[in-house]
Parts: C-alpha cells; sequence; structure tokens
C-alpha cells in the first residue's frame, strides 16, 4: 500500500483510506489571511461509506460580495440569522475529532483558515492528518485537461450539482476519492 506523507506531523498516513472525514469550507475570499467562512460542511465516513454529516451557514461580520454569491450561491440574507464562527467551529471540530481528514486542496486551503480561526478563537490547535485529493489525483494515471474537483467528477460521471456549496462539494469529494482509489500510482 503507497503511503502520502502527512505535513502535520511527518508521519506518513496510508493512501488508501477507508475511515475519514471529508471537510470543506465555503469563504468569502480565496485568501487564507482575510477571508471569513461562510459554510462549513463535513461528513464522517466509515469502511468507505458517509455514515453521519455536518452542514451549516455560517454568519460573517463583513458582507458577501456578489463574485462569491455567484460562485456559491450563498447570499448576504441566508446568512443573517445563522451562527457566527465562534459559535459553530467548536461543534465542527467536535464532529471532525481525530479523523483524518480529507478534502480537495485541502492542504492548503481549508486545514490552514481552520488553523487560523482555532488560533484566533484561543482552541487547540487543528492537527489532524490530511489526505488531499487534488495532490492524490496528480498521482493517478487520468486524461483531464485539470484537476479541479468538478473535472473529476465529470471524468468519473459523478452527480455534483451544487457545486461550490460545502455539503454537495464534501459528496461529491468522498465519491472521487472512492474512483481515485483505482488509478492512484503514487
Amino acid at each position: 500500500m503507497t503511503e502520502i506523507k502527512n505535513t502535520n506531523t511527518r508521519k506518513s498516513i496510508k493512501a488508501d483510506i477507508c475511515d475519514y472525514t471529508v471537510i470543506d469550507l465555503e469563504t468569502t475570499d480565496v485568501n487564507i489571511y482575510r477571508c471569513e467562512i461562510i459554510e462549513v460542511s463535513a461528513v464522517k465516513v466509515r469502511n468507505n461509506k458517509i455514515v453521519d454529516q455536518f452542514s451549516t451557514l455560517v454568519k460573517p461580520e463583513g458582507i458577501i460580495s456578489s463574485l462569491i454569491t455567484s460562485i456559491t450561491g450563498i447570499t448576504n440574507d441566508m446568512v443573517k440569522n445563522s451562527p457566527n464562527i465562534s459559535e459553530v467551529l467548536p461543534d465542527y471540530l467536535d464532529f471532525i475529532g481525530d479523523d483524518i481528514i480529507l478534502g480537495h486542496n485541502v492542504a492548503c486551503f481549508d486545514r490552514n483558515i481552520i488553523k487560523i480561526h482555532c488560533e484566533k478563537l484561543g482552541l487547540a490547535p487543528f492537527m489532524n492528518d490530511t489526505l488531499d485529493t487534488l495532490r492524490y489525483s496528480q498521482k493517478c494515471d487520468l486524461d483531464v485537461p485539470n484537476r479541479k474537483l468538478t473535472t473529476l467528477t465529470q471524468y468519473f460521471g459523478i452527480s455534483h450539482e451544487g457545486a461550490h456549496r460545502a455539503l454537495a462539494d464534501c459528496i461529491a469529494n468522498h465519491e472521487c476519492y472512492q474512483q481515485l482509489k483505482k488509478y492512484y500510482k503514487g
């Protein structure tokens, strides 16, 4: 079985995992230092099957730009009565627990945003092992023009309605990972 280096602890984790939690965030910006979280989702996977899910909108301090609304479909009106990140993040982290987190570009984006918010809120550091399906897909023998999640789901014929909404992305990412395992060349 192939191993992937874990950038948190320098330990290796197995690339072919069957128990993990897929995470995804929607944010107000792509800059991890200035963005605010507007949606968090996660799906817990056991023995390669989704067994539980967590998803909520999050009220940012600022406003959601029309560009972000056009990408995510999330409006300022949709989040106006939602909890803020200080209320949501502890429950989200409890849901994830000590699981390996899986996500698309999770190593550079989602994980780092969560780490930053944990520090800001005085929460324990977010140090879960990570399997990034963007990096993983780069070690797969696929004939695709790019490694975007939407491209990969289309390639595998996976339904991905609601792309760029966190829960839809988590579910599609899980299904995509199940297919990617067959092509992994580590």
